[in-house]
Parts: C-alpha cells; structure tokens; sequence
C-alpha cells in the first residue's frame, strides 16, 4: 500500500467513510456477500449429488438466476424511487432469505427454478439499494475508489460465506447450508432497516458533469421530470454495453471452461476447481487500483483499456497448451474484467442526475442479468456444435464490439466533454 493511498483512504475515512449511512451499506453489503457465498459453494453440489440433478439441468436452473435479475431490474429500479432505498433493501433481503431457506426442500424442477428466479429478482433489488445509497451519499471525486470498496465488500462476504457453508456442512445436512444462509439475510435486513436513514438524499457533489452536463439533462431537471427509461439508458449505453459483456463472459466461462479444459486438454475434473478462486484473486488485487485510475483519469478511458484486455485475454484461451497457462490467463482476466462492474457503475452516476441513479443503476444491473442470460444460451449452441475455440473467439469479438462502442460514444463520458470544453475555451 503506497502511502498516497494510504493518505487517501485516511481522508475518506473522515469524510464519506463517516458517514453512517456508507458504512451500514458496506456492513449489509458483506453480509449479504457471505449469504451468497454460503450457498454458491454448495449450490450445484447439493443439486447434483443430494437431488441427482444433471449438470445441464444445473445449467439451466442458473439461467432462471439471471432472468430474475435480468426481468426486474427496471420494476426494482422504479420501487426504489417510490419507497426509498432502505424499504427496497430490507424487503429484498426477507424475500432472498425466504428463497434461499426453502430452496432445499422444494420437491419439483419448477419450484426449484421459481425458487432460483426470486433469487435473481430479490437480489437486483438489494444490489440496486446499495448502489443507489452508495452513489447518493459520496462526492464525484471518489466515486471509483467507493465503488471498487463496495466490491471487495462483496467478494470478502463470498470468501467468507464459502468458509462458513463448508463449516455447516461438516456439522449439519448440506440443506442447513441454505437455512443458515437465510439467517444471515434475514440479519443482514435487520440491520439494515435499523441502520440507514428512511430517506436518503444526495449529498453535494453526488452530481453529474457540473458545468459541462448534458443540455438534456439540465432541461430535464429544470422541469422537474425524468427522462424515459429508454433515453436513461441511450445515455448510460458506455456503461451498459461493457457490463453486459462482463455478464456474457462470466457466465460462459463458468459453464463451459472446465467443460473445454477436460475434453479439449484432458484436465481432470478436480484441477479445474480452483480456477474461480484465480479470478477472485486476481479481482481483489486490481478492483481498488482500477478504481483510483478511474477517478484520476477518466472511467470510461480505464473501461476501455479494461475492454481491450477481454479481447486478449479470452481469444487467448484458443491457444494456450497447459493448465497453468490458462490459470494465469483467468487470474489477468480477474484483475482486468471483474473492476468493469465498478468502474461502470461510477460511469453512468456521472452521467445521470441523482435523482435517476435507482433507475439507472437498475439498468447497469439488467444489462449484466442479460449478459448472464443469453451467454449460456449462444456459447453453449456454439460449444456444443462447433468447439470451444469458436466459442471463446465469439467472446473475444464481443469484447471487441464493446471496444468500439467505448470509442465511438466517448462524448458520453463527462471528462471528456470536459476536455473538449477547455480545449475550446483555449482555442477561443
């Protein structure tokens, strides 16, 4: 840790960091991590070996996951706006934790999807809660670092929920796993019902663009109305396009990688495993650096260049000989993909008003639940009749999309348009 960060962290422990509302989120946020943690280490476990459910099936019971997310994004978003953060969250988190408990004891494929489904939508509502608190109650200037902070609060409660489901687990029948699971969301509503204030309004500087926002964006505001949900996400599309990319991948890679690494490179089933605990690793390292690169030299510039790596990084994974090889190649691909959440949930808050950030974060997170959805779907039609090559070239195009889409609307990004404004002040 250098000591600029160091002096960095400091100053924002005594100004947004004190902030009581910040801090509750962050608690909320790594306890939810850890109910997410708990049942995704024992999730396709429980299903395969206890309900002797396929591996395909586990697939498509994912997918449900994704479509919740993916569906009521935008209602979660507009419920937000009408009954506040704190409302939202608390009943998001009673409503997981009621999935969570009885997803082990529900009988049929149908109700386990359901039950997976409500997952998915529960949990846009508390990721969008978070988010919207979190850009509420912080300044522009640190919006990167807050965002790759409320990450690693995430990815800590996963490392440590998976810890405490593997506890539970050599104590009790794997079912408990969910139930305790449950629990801790349930707590996690408590506090969060305590903790945060009932109405949650900006604090200055939370805005966007100051004297270089769009001139829609202050007519829109001058009149007191918001802009429709289509026109939100026109405006957001450099931070919705790469996370959508970002869902895609993901939820790609975990299917069909180790499918790929065992037919393909003849890995035994049991060394594919830790390749997930690579891209978190890489992930913690790199989120908060990619974050303060983003608040000192544009997001939607730190996007591309993390863009340009997806393209290298996955079209890679054709090539490479060995397990080990891939491994370093997932471990770079956390360090430069898994920061894209964060730096584009800082990208559409410069953008948008604070008053649309429920909205527009609820479109940051469908366009991932999207990405999630489709991804399986397209790469395993193409893993399935044409090969794992062409199914991560495909990718890697995807990425490369996303590149060009980061090159051709860099008007949207706020600092740019702040450049070009000095630039033609200068030249005046």
């Amino acid at each position: 840790m250098t000591t600029t960060f160091r002096k960095e962290l400091q100053q924002l422990w005594h100004t947004e960091l004190r902030e009581s509302n910040i801090r509750a989120a962050y608690m909320v946020c790594a306890m939810t991590g850890t109910a997410y943690g708990m049942v995704t280490a024992v999730v396709a476990v429980y299903l395969n070996k206890v309900r002797g459910i396929d591996t395909f099936t586990i697939g498509a019971l994912a997918m449900f996951f994704a479509a919740g997310i993916a569906l009521f994004s935008v209602p979660m978003g507009k419920a937000i706006q009408r009954f506040g953060p704190r409302t939202v969250l608390s009943l998001g988190l009673l409503g997981y934790a009621a999935a969570t408990a009885l997803f082990p004891f529900l009988p049929t494929l149908l109700g386990l999807g359901t039950a997976r489904g409500f997952d998915g939508a529960f949990s846009v509502g508390v990721w969008v809660s978070l988010e919207t608190v979190l850009l509420l109650r912080t300044t522009t200037a640190h919006r990167g670092l807050i965002t790759s902070l409320y990450t690693i609060s995430m990815s800590t409660g996963y490392a440590v929920g998976a810890v405490i489901g593997w506890i539970v687990m050599l104590i009790y029948p794997m079912p408990m796993v969910f139930v305790a699971a449950g629990l801790f969301a349930s707590l996690a509503a408590l506090i969060a019902y305590v903790f945060l204030d009932r109405e949650i309004h900006p604090i200055a500087g939370s805005g966007h663009g100051g004297d270089h926002a769009d001139e829609h964006q202050k007519s829109d505001a001058a009149i007191g109305r918001r802009p429709p949900i289509l026109t939100l996400y026109w405006r957001i599309k450099t931070a919705c396009i790469p996370t959508f990319c970002y869902g895609y991948f993901q939820a790609s890679m975990v299917l069909f990688l180790p499918l790929f690494l065992i037919n393909a490179r003849g890995v035994k089933d049991e060394n594919t495993a830790f390749l997930v605990a690579f891209f978190s690793i890489g992930m913690a390292a790199s989120v908060v650096f990619v974050g303060r690169l983003g608040d000192r030299y544009g997001h939607l510039k730190t996007v591309r260049t993390l863009v340009g790596f997806g393209v290298v990084l996955t079209a890679s994974l054709v090539y490479l000989p060995t397990l080990w090889l891939v491994a370093i190649a997932v471990l770079l691909a956390g360090a430069s993909l898994a920061p894209i959440w964060p730096m584009s949930l800082a990208l559409q808050s410069l953008i948008v008003d604070p008053r649309d950030f429920s909205r527009s974060n609820a479109l940051l997170n469908g366009s991932y639940g999207l990405g999630a959805l489709v991804g399986p779907l397209v790469s395993g039609y193409l893993f399935k009749h044409y090969g794992g090559e062409t199914l991560f070239l495909h990718i890697a195009a995807l990425w490369a999309l996303a590149l060009v889409a980061t090159l051709a609307f860099r008007r949207d990004d706020p600092s740019f348009r702040a450049i070009a404004h000095a630039r033609a002040r200068a030249a005046g």
